[in-house]
Order: structure tokens, then C-alpha cells, then sequence
């Protein structure tokens, strides 16, 4: 263990029987490191502390699946919290215990897409029922999809997405998925978080993630990628042994409730 890690570990039990939030502050030091400027260390960890102190849930889950989903969030620059989308810390029941689930949202995911900077533009679009959509291959277009939608009412239910990325230099890439292999993706127990809340959001941030061995990486959009596939689709969780930088990704040993 590093000496800041030691000294937040140490910060952090100064009291007895240590609360959330004061393992969370405690961790501030190290979060500001992870930001690197990008993100105001102090709003993040109130934004952090506020997602938690809503949620019965996450003040009973493990600190140290908490802290790591911080964490993640401090390495990837991105908010914690609803109001914009980017990232979500998620109850989720793993045997007895809560653990924190850390979702990336679709706004998360987009953002990290455009910092790489050689993504021109990027949008995603669902397809409804009564829309006219068909796609293949030739020998003249290549891969090309037509898309007709029936009307603008979005209140229609959806049957599949589809992310289009314009690449500098480099032309444009698109892919799509239907409704039944999206859903197939979502994580197990989703009643709590965004898959809940924001599914057509959800299913558009995993088609973008489908489409991302085409587009250009940086650290942390690969990261966030990585991460988010670990998570939503093999029933792992993050955890944070130290509370800086040692985040152990580890499959849950007891079936999800």
C-alpha cells in the first residue's frame, strides 16, 4: 500500500465505526489526483456523497465495491449522478450482501467517444415499430442501412439502435443491434439504476459500445469500454483494495437476488 493510500486508510478509521461518507471524504486526496484538474475534487465527492446519502442501499454495500466505483469514476473524469448522465453508482443484492454497481451511462460513454479527438460527430438513433429499416452489404455501397421512421412519436416502443461515427480522415462507421441482443447485454437484477430508469438511453450508450473496436481509443474510453462490458455483461464489480489506484475487478461468488 502507498503512503497516501495508508494515510487515507488511516484518515478514514480515525473514527469508530466509520461511516460511508467518511470513507468517502477520507479518499479525497487520492480522487483529486484521478481527476488531474479535469473535475473539481471537493463537487465530486459532495455529488458522490449525495448519490449514496439517497440511497438505503448503497450506505449497506461494501466500502470497498463503493470506493472502487468512485474510483473508476475519478480515473474516467466523469460525474457522478444523474443530472448529466455520465456515471451511476447502482445497488445491486450479490447474495446477503449490497454491492455498488458502477454504470456508465450513455452520455458517459458519448463524452469519453468525443475526447479521444478524432471523432467528428457520433449519434445514435432507435428504431420503432412501424418504421421501415433494412440493412445489408454490395458490392457498390458496402455495409449500408436504410431507415424510414413512421412518424416523430418516440413514444412508440423501440426494436432496435443504431450509432453512426464519423471519423476524421477515416469515413464513417455505424452499427446495429436489435432489442432481444441489447436486453441480452443488460446487467442481471437491473430493477435498481439507469437500466430502469433510462432504457432507451442504456440501450443506446451498448450499441455504441458495440461499435467501438472501430473507433479510435484513448485510456479511458478503452477503459470505460472494458469496464462496462465486465460489469453490465459478465456479473462483475469493481472494488477498491486501497481507495487510490489498485481497482481489482473480481466475478461475484454468490447468485444475484
Amino acid at each position: 500500500m502507498s503512503e497516501l493510500s495508508q494515510a487515507a486508510a488511516t484518515k478514514a478509521v480515525e473514527k469508530k465505526n466509520p461511516t460511508m461518507r467518511d470513507l468517502v471524504t477520507a479518499q479525497q486526496d487520492a480522487i483529486e489526483i484521478q481527476l488531474a484538474g479535469a473535475l473539481n475534487s471537493a463537487a465530486f465527492v459532495r455529488a458522490a456523497i449525495s448519490t449514496i446519502s439517497q440511497s438505503t442501499q448503497l450506505q449497506q454495500a461494501t466500502p470497498q465495491s463503493v470506493l472502487g466505483a468512485i474510483m473508476l469514476a475519478a480515473q474516467l473524469k466523469l460525474e457522478i449522478g444523474s443530472a448529466l448522465g455520465h456515471f451511476y453508482l447502482t445497488p445491486r443484492k450479490v447474495g446477503d450482501q449490497w454491492t455498488c454497481l458502477p454504470i456508465i451511462g450513455y452520455q458517459g460513454l458519448i463524452e469519453l467517444a468525443y475526447r479521444t479527438g478524432r471523432i467528428e460527430k457520433i449519434e445514435t438513433f432507435l428504431v420503432r415499430e412501424g418504421d421501415v429499416f433494412n440493412y445489408g452489404a454490395n458490392s457498390e455501397r458496402g455495409r449500408f442501412f436504410d431507415w424510414t421512421p413512421a412518424d416523430h412519436d418516440e413514444q412508440r416502443p423501440w426494436t432496435g439502435a443504431v450509432v453512426t461515427a464519423k471519423i476524421l480522415g477515416a469515413g464513417t462507421v455505424w452499427a446495429f443491434m436489435p432489442k432481444d441482443k441489447i436486453l441480452a447485454r443488460k446487467p442481471k437484477n437491473s430493477a435498481n439504476g439507469p437500466w430502469a430508469t433510462h432504457e432507451e438511453e442504456m440501450a443506446k450508450k451498448t450499441v455504441v459500445r458495440e461499435l467501438a473496436p472501430y473507433l479510435p481509443k484513448s485510456t479511458e474510453f478503452a477503459t470505460a469500454v472494458v469496464k462496462s462490458r465486465e460489469v453490465e455483461e459478465e456479473a462483475k464489480h469493481v472494488e477498491s483494495l486501497t481507495g487510490v489506484t489498485e481497482l481489482v475487478v473480481t466475478a461475484s461468488d454468490a447468485g444475484d437476488k
